[in-house]
């Protein structure tokens, strides 16, 4: 069992050469390259999703060699804006039959019967795609980078593209995956919190990402208050991309600048204050300006203001008395 942290980003077409060359430019400890395919499982009546974890049974292959099998469970975990945090528990297999006796009987419900279970699997959906790795040294940290290029599928033709970076900690700490992340924000990206099994799910259903309505904060828990804010950023701002609802995302920033402003009096480090303030100022006015609602997505005042934030939630930067 593993503790996954990654940041999760989708790449823009045009920036995929460019940031390639920029993590050639990197400290890099290892490089490889891969195709996977996944196959993901659940029952018809979706009891897997309805408990919050996915199960999938991967195969990768490196140039001619021959292909290993792996299976991996995963629960939903905390997903704040494109940072995710959550349980995963890989097996290695001979072949791509599943075998979930080989999970830790903690990692399923407690009240499953397994051989019940095993039986009512069926496959839902598959990705494809190709993995360009990076294992790269960040101060004392290793953070492993990842390119993947394919697609998720339900049928040859209901499908929707893969094209993304995530950056995952394998060792040291989460305040260098934070600086790895603003660097990449110079390129043309966009935080993202769909896994790809989510996506794979909507794809399936026919559904989309619900926008949320209302954003309640609690400037007396300012820890809480910015996990809820940023929750309500990143999931309305993937909404009015999929939709290109440019008022609907004006509306969404009022509210999201409004709250930041006495969020950010609140700080007591001077030193993140600073910065958020300058970082705040720049995303604000750009605010007031936006034409197009991928534009300001993807660009890189947005994303490092969140990335910004993050860091100032997961090191406890906060006023003591408020949380």
């Amino acid at each position: 069992m593993s503790n996954e942290i990654e940041l999760k980003f989708e790449i823009d077409q045009s920036s995929i050469e460019s940031i390639s060359h920029f993590f050639d430019s990197l400290a890099i400890l290892e490089r490889t390259n891969y195709q996977l395919e996944n196959i993901y499982y659940d029952t018809p009546d979706s009891y897997l999703k309805s408990h919050r974890i996915s199960i999938r049974v991967r195969s990768k292959q490196i140039e001619q060699q021959a292909k290993q099998y792996e299976m991996t469970l995963k629960s939903a975990g905390l997903a704040v804006a494109g940072l995710h945090q959550r349980l995963e528990y890989n097996v290695d297999l001979t072949n791509e039959q599943i075998d979930l006796n080989l999970f830790p009987r903690l990692a399923l419900p407690e009240d499953v019967d397994i051989t019940w279970l095993t039986k009512q699997l069926i496959a839902q959906f598959t990705t494809h795609f190709t993995r360009r790795v990076w294992l790269v040294s960040v101060n004392q940290s290793e953070i492993e980078i990842a390119l993947d290029m394919g697609s998720i599928a339900v049928t040859k033709n209901k499908q929707i593209p893969i094209q993304e970076i995530e950056l995952e900690l394998k060792s040291g700490n989460q305040n260098d995956l934070i600086e790895l992340a603003l660097q990449v924000t110079r390129f043309k990206s966009h935080l993202f919190s769909q896994s790809k099994a989510s996506r794979g799910y909507q794809l399936l259903k026919g559904s989309k990402i619900n926008k949320i309505d209302n954003l309640d904060i609690d400037i007396e828990n300012l820890k809480s208050t910015l996990a809820k804010l940023l929750q309500f950023w990143q999931t309305n701002e993937e909404y009015a991309l999929i939709h290109n609802d440019l008022n609907f995302y004006q509306n969404t920033l009022f509210e999201v600048k409004t709250s930041l402003a006495k969020i950010i009096a609140a700080l007591t480090n001077k030193e993140s204050s600073n910065l958020l303030i300058s970082s705040y100022q720049i995303w604000s006015q750009q605010c007031n300006h936006i034409e197009q609602v991928k534009m300001f997505a993807f660009s890189e005042s947005n994303n490092k203001l969140k990335l910004l934030l993050m860091r100032v939630m997961l090191t406890n930067e906060l006023n003591a008395n408020n949380y």
